[in-house]
């Protein structure tokens, strides 16, 4: 007798597992991609643009995201679906992306802290937000039942991909507007750890943008090397190291750390409580 959990794709988080073995290939991932289109059309039967409905797909900096990248978007435009390609994002940022860009769905293929060999994907509705369990069910179903298997469009009836080389500089702006109104970082040294992963160009951006003085690690990915730069059993060591500088803060960009929450944060940090010359590391 087959277990319950025999076909069980999603787990706590959207999809995750070692790269190139199930549940994280190429072939499920244009599955996923087939059977989300499928299910977010039916969810709402027009666009929110008014003409073909759309998916935003982001992803981090792992060597594995260019194979599942492509094969969910070859699912997606097989079921009469644009997608629009953003390229590395934080996760917050390609949840952004979608509500910015009146998309009906998104999705990042990333497994956050996991390590560089690992991956995964995560489902958001058009409002940004996790999608309800009952909405992963439906997907799971017609990745293990063949339901849509004979769901073809054909010539116009196809969908496009489009790369959207502003998705960047929108997220940027987003983060921007988050930090507390009438307060900068001007004169602030900052260094930002951005250990390599999506956020290697937002986070010294917004920072800069916002004013502060900033020294990056970790912002040349290889796709093999997705840890902080810095170690948390090495940080006060390093920090050392500009003791006598203006240094106030030193930022690890980890799994459960990116600009906007950075800048979310600072609205309940005073530059009086950060005004040590050795470093606070917000984590």
């Amino acid at each position: 007798m087959t277990s319950p959990d025999a076909n069980r794709i999603f787990g706590t988080d959207g999809v995750r597992g070692r790269a190139n073995q199930e549940p994280v290939t190429a072939e499920t991932a244009l599955k996923l991609g087939r059977a989300a289109a499928h299910v977010f059309k039916n969810l709402n039967p027009e666009s929110r643009s008014r003409e073909k409905h759309r998916i935003v797909i982001g992803k981090d900096t792992r060597l594995s995201g260019y194979m599942l990248e492509n094969a969910l978007a070859s699912g997606i435009l097989s079921m009469g679906v644009d997608v629009l390609l953003i390229g590395p994002l934080p996760t917050p940022g390609v949840a952004r992306i979608t509500l910015a860009l009146r998309a009906d769905a998104g999705m990042v293929i990333t497994a956050s802290h996991n390590p560089y060999h690992d991956n995964g994907i995560k489902f958001f509705r058009h409002d940004g937000y996790k999608l309800d369990d009952a909405v992963e069910a439906q997907i799971e179903e017609f990745v293990s039942s063949g339901q849509i298997d004979n769901i073809r469009p054909t010539a116009d009836a196809i969908g496009k991909a489009v790369r959207i080389d502003d998705a960047l500089g929108r997220y940027v702006e987003f983060v921007k507007r988050s930090f507390p109104r009438g307060q900068t970082l001007e004169g602030t040294l900052i260094v930002a750890d951005c250990a390599h992963g999506a956020a290697y160009k937002s986070t010294p951006c917004a920072l800069r943008e916002l004013g502060a003085d900033v020294i990056v690690y970790g912002n040349t990915p290889t796709a093999r090397t997705l840890t902080p730069t810095v170690a948390p059993s090495t940080r006060s060591t390093s920090v050392t190291r500009f003791k006598n500088t203006r240094l106030r803060l030193a930022l690890p960009m980890t799994a459960t750390l990116t600009v906007s929450c950075f800048a979310t944060r600072m609205a309940s940090l005073s530059m009086a409580t950060i005004s040590s010359p050795y470093a606070r590391w917000i984590c």
